[in-house]
């Protein structure tokens, strides 16, 4: 049966650092760790026609707690498809071997999966309280007097998944950029941005942020739908 499910250990890690979590480099580590498990849990509650849904539910909002940027959360979620997948196949693997199919899982299975849920999902909410707790207050934004210099990469947003727009914007010195091969000029002023050239009809935000990773946000011809977040590449 453990080696089905890999669901007990993966609860007592959590619990265990539910109660000290704030935004540091260890922390993130914890954070990768627990999106990569929940991934797992999922996979076994599919595969054996669980509801995974209140374990989704609470590693969502212990990511929202961590105050990510868009890019980090594009990371975890990636990480967390990648995640699933493998064990997916780990399980199915496993499932072939001992005579039974998807959905048909032992009863032995099912009673660990319906016990250590809820355990699972408690961990996730107390890490989540543990971070907001011991986080320290977010600073506002930095603001700048010229863009740094380098390469922005720009992403949309869409049906709740973050999409690279293949759109790169090179900010160059001197108030200089370039999308493609078109270049233009900006102007800065107490963090918003307009611009000429292929930028046009765009306005934009910028600003350093808490991460220390620059960030341009652009909006097109007065739209929000019509929008792009570009943090610098490092």
């Amino acid at each position: 049966m453990n080696a089905l499910v890999r669901i007990i250990p993966f609860a007592c890690s959590l619990a265990a650092a539910g109660t000290s979590l704030g935004a540091t480099p260890d922390s993130r580590d914890i954070l990768e760790s627990a999106n990569t498990q929940a991934a797992q849990v999922q996979a076994a509650l599919d595969f054996c026609k669980r509801d995974a849904t209140p374990v989704v539910r609470a590693l969502d909002g212990l990511i929202g707690a961590a105050g990510l940027s868009l890019p980090q959360r594009d990371h975890l979620r990636r990480a967390y498809e990648q995640a699933k997948r493998d064990e997916t196949a780990r399980i199915a693997g496993i499932a072939s071997q001992k005579g039974f199919a998807q959905g048909a899982c032992p009863a032995a299975t099912l009673d660990t999966l319906d016990k250590q849920t809820p355990v699972i999902v408690k961990s996730l909410d107390d890490m989540r309280r543990g971070w907001r707790q011991t986080a320290a207050p977010a600073p506002a934004p930095a603001q700048a007097a010229d863009i740094a210099p380098g390469k922005y990469t720009c992403y949309t947003f869409d049906a709740g998944q973050l999409n690279y727009a293949y759109t790169d914007v090179v900010v160059q010195k001197s108030g200089q950029y370039a999308v493609g091969a078109k270049g233009g000029s900006y102007q800065l002023k107490d963090g918003r941005v307009s611009f000429t050239g292929p930028l046009s009809n765009a306005t934009g935000r910028y600003a350093v942020k808490q991460t220390g990773v620059p960030q341009l946000d652009l909006v097109f011809n007065g739209d929000n739908r019509a929008s792009m977040t570009c943090p610098r590449g490092r």
